[in-house]
């Protein structure tokens, strides 16, 4: 849904992609209520970067003393859809620093009104997919990337959810 942009393939964000990108994202909000997607992955052993998706903002959390920064942003491909349609999401994430990060966890809390659709779930980097229960009737779902990700570089998963 989002391939064609600038901002899907290299995680840069071109002027004339804002308005589409900003429509992604409120969608994304319509869908998540707060349960918003987090990024999470080690520098080393005793260090670990975190990041939270937040409605028309992208934040990053680093340790000060090292690099290491990481952004995720999620786009939806609509915001209204009626019971039994499918919505697609994008999940951009990026190692903004310029040192690698490993252990990639990247964690998105699925609301009661949507349904996983089975086998939707695609990474552009080696990895898996973990599904759980999440207590409200609906499902966890956590993107597990096998390799470090070096500064500088990102990546993207994508699922589908039915609307119940």
């Amino acid at each position: 849904v989002f391939q064609d942009l600038s901002f899907y393939r290299t995680g840069q964000m071109l002027r004339t992609e804002e308005a589409r990108l900003s429509a992604g994202m409120q969608a994304a909000v319509s869908w998540s209520r707060d349960l918003y997607p987090v990024i999470t992955a080690s520098l080393n052993k005793a260090q670990q970067v975190e990041a939270r998706f937040r409605e028309q903002e992208l934040v990053g959390v680093e340790d000060k003393s090292k690099p290491g920064k990481l952004r995720i942003v999620k786009l939806a491909d609509r915001q209204t859809a009626a019971p039994g349609d499918v919505i697609t999401f994008t999940i951009r994430y990026d190692n903004l620093g310029d040192r690698e990060v490993a252990g990639i966890n990247i964690v998105d809390n699925l609301t009661p009104r949507l349904e996983y659709v089975a086998d939707s779930g695609t990474s552009d980097r080696a990895g898996r997919l973990v599904v759980e229960e999440n207590g409200e009737g609906s499902l966890v779902l956590t993107f597990e990337i096998e390799d470090p990700l070096p500064g500088n570089k990102g990546g993207v998963v994508t699922f589908q959810a039915r609307v119940r």
